[in-house]
């Protein structure tokens, strides 16, 4: 499988979205800021990468911003304690491919991850 990146400032969200996604045999790279892991994404594209929303230096929907800027189509998961309603009202239109809410299943990520194995 390909690899997907892990940006969020909160250890253990690193570390559970880590083991989800090794489970599902995808390679992980965390990163605990944006820069870092923005810098990679546009050398390195990732098949997938979950994305905290208030993560620092570059918030999260800047970060996506970024990406297309680059002319990089990587779908991207925004991950918030934030309303999906909320974040989404501040995005424009087929910006990330999901917003996931804090508190997040174990189910709900694999169905992300199994929807992004299906597309590629």
């Amino acid at each position: 499988m390909g690899e997907v990146f892990v940006v969020d400032d909160e250890v253990g969200i690193r570390l559970l979205l880590s083991e989800i996604i090794g489970q599902e045999d995808f390679k992980v790279t965390m990163f605990d800021n944006s820069e870092n892991a923005l810098k990679r994404a546009i050398n390195e594209p990732p098949q997938l990468i979950f994305l905290d929303y208030l993560i620092q230096p570059i918030r999260g929907d800047h970060v996506v911003e970024k990406l297309k800027e680059a002319s990089l189509d990587i779908p991207v998961v925004l991950i918030s304690g934030m309303a999906k309603e909320e974040i989404e009202s501040n995005l424009g239109e087929n910006m990330v491919y999901q917003v996931l809410e804090k508190p997040f299943t174990v189910d709900q990520v694999k169905d992300i991850l199994n929807d992004v194995k299906v597309q590629q």
